[in-house]
Parts: C-alpha cells; structure tokens; sequence
C-alpha cells in the first residue's frame, strides 16, 4: 500500500490534532469571586461602557492603604469618585484576591467600612464619578442633631 505525502501528512495532522487541545471543550473563565454576591441595584446603571469597566475582573492587591486613598488602588482607577461625607474613621485596608470585579470589591468596601455610593451623572454621555458618604458619619451627625 502506497502513501502519498498528502495522506502522510493528513494521517499525522489527524494523530497529532486530538492531543494539542484544539478539540478540548473551552474552559468557564470564572475568574470572579462566585461569593461576593453584589445586589443587582448597587451602582446600577444602563451605560454600557460603566458596566463593562464595573464587571471586569481585575487582580486586587491592596496592602496597608488607608481608607481615604483606597480609590488611588490600580484596580479601581478610570473612573473619578467624590466624597461627599467622610468616614470617621480611615482603617488601613488590607485584600489581596486573585480575581473580583470592580462591582464586587466596591460593593465590599462599601459593606465592610459603612459606605454608600452612588452614580452622579453630569450628562447624557454617561457618569461624572462615583459619588461615596460614609453612613456611620451620616448617623453620628444626626445624633448630635447635625444636618
């Protein structure tokens, strides 16, 4: 039985091809932390764009930074944030997660140290900032009768 080149090589490529993986079923990217559950209402918004950057999945290494400057981290630049009440208190933070989306680390930020944040549009073209009032320091002024 003779062979040509063309079906050698046909016969190598259909051996070799089941073992490089271009056959394996694709792999589920779930870089996200499947536990930091976020409320679909937090920092909702119908601007593509905002979602996109809020739902990427970014490296977080965050060590000894203070709360106040938290927002200067790599992972949570490209957007502006102003804060319109600060917090009390300004705890170092320390989270080092191989993978969460900007949505969730904002969402447990928020959580773990009594913030409230909110989208402030200036125009159509989509949001300004993300606006951040410290809640504890919301009710520590309506307890002294601050407005």
């Amino acid at each position: 039985m003779k062979f040509s080149s063309v079906h050698l090589l046909a016969t190598l490529a259909l051996l070799g091809l089941p073992g490089c993986g271009m056959f394996d079923p694709h792999p589920n990217y779930h870089a996200a932390d499947r536990m930091a559950v976020v409320p679909p209402e937090f920092l909702h918004s119908r601007y593509g764009p905002l979602n996109a950057w809020l739902d990427t999945p970014v490296r977080v290494q965050i060590y000894d930074v203070p709360l106040s400057k938290i927002t200067q981290e790599p992972c949570l630049r490209g957007i502006n944030y102003r804060v319109k009440q600060v917090p009390s208190e300004n705890p170092n933070i320390f989270i080092d997660k191989l993978a969460l989306t900007r949505r969730q680390l904002l969402w447990s930020l928020s959580q773990d140290y009594q913030l409230h944040m909110s989208l402030a549009f200036d125009s159509a073209q989509g949001p300004a900032c993300i606006e951040i009032r410290s809640r504890a320091a919301r009710n520590d002024a309506r307890a002294r009768g601050d407005r």
